[in-house]
């Protein structure tokens, strides 16, 4: 027996049917052509904004080139690293290619660099055009062993004239220059801003990695 649509069952009850299968009837055409509700809207827009704020979220993580901050500090610390990655420690006509011997002298700063560096011996602050209170750290990392973390301290060894990482030599004795200077890394407040540039040290590719706090 083919089943009645609700419709059907309305015109049925109008023509021969009683009071109650009247309203039976009606009462099943209206849950079958039942529209959208205000519940069904508000659902709807809560899970777009949520969906939407996530997106937002997570784009924002994924572009940032430098740890959050105060936002006058996030302007500094990207300008030092471009300033020393781009022009510095190099030639401008070479951006992000460090000189072997300026970056030595850079980090060493016990005597004057050679007079094709771009840079005089003078307080780090000054030198990169940082003043006031701020704390600031430069290093080079990297993992040159293949071995390491990719996010080692490395240094010069003098005497075979190659990049070493910290973790496996003994940065502190003669001949051997660790590449960092400036206020303790370590000791940096939880509001520090860091910026990183990919650089080419002495044929390999390393991090110059710029810390203000």
């Amino acid at each position: 027996m083919k089943k009645r649509s609700a419709s059907e069952r309305v015109k049925a009850a109008d023509s021969h049917g009683s009071d109650s299968d009247r309203h039976s009837a009606f009462e099943a055409l209206v849950s079958q052509t039942r529209g959208q509700t205000t519940i069904d809207f508000t659902v709807g827009v809560v899970l777009f904004v949520f969906v939407l704020v996530a997106i937002f979220a997570f784009v924002a993580g994924t572009v940032e080139p430098f740890t959050a901050g105060d936002q006058e500090d996030v302007v500094t610390v990207n300008r030092v690293a471009d300033g020393l990655s781009g022009d510095t420690l190099g030639d401008p006509n070479t951006p992000y290619t460090l000189t072997t011997a300026c970056t030595r002298a850079f980090f060493n700063r016990t005597s004057s660099p050679p007079s094709s560096c771009r840079f005089s011996v003078q307080p780090l602050e000054e030198q990169v055009g940082v003043t006031g209170s701020a704390f600031l750290n430069v290093t080079v990392r990297g993992n040159v062993s293949g071995s390491g973390s990719p996010d080692e301290l490395l240094c010069w060894d003098g005497t075979t004239g190659d990049l070493v990482e910290q973790s496996g030599t003994d940065c502190t004795v003669a001949d051997v220059e660790p590449l960092t200077v400036g206020d303790d890394a370590e000791s940096g407040a939880q509001s520090s801003v860091t910026a990183r540039r990919t650089v080419s040290l002495d044929g390999t590719s390393v991090s110059l990695v710029v810390k203000l706090w």
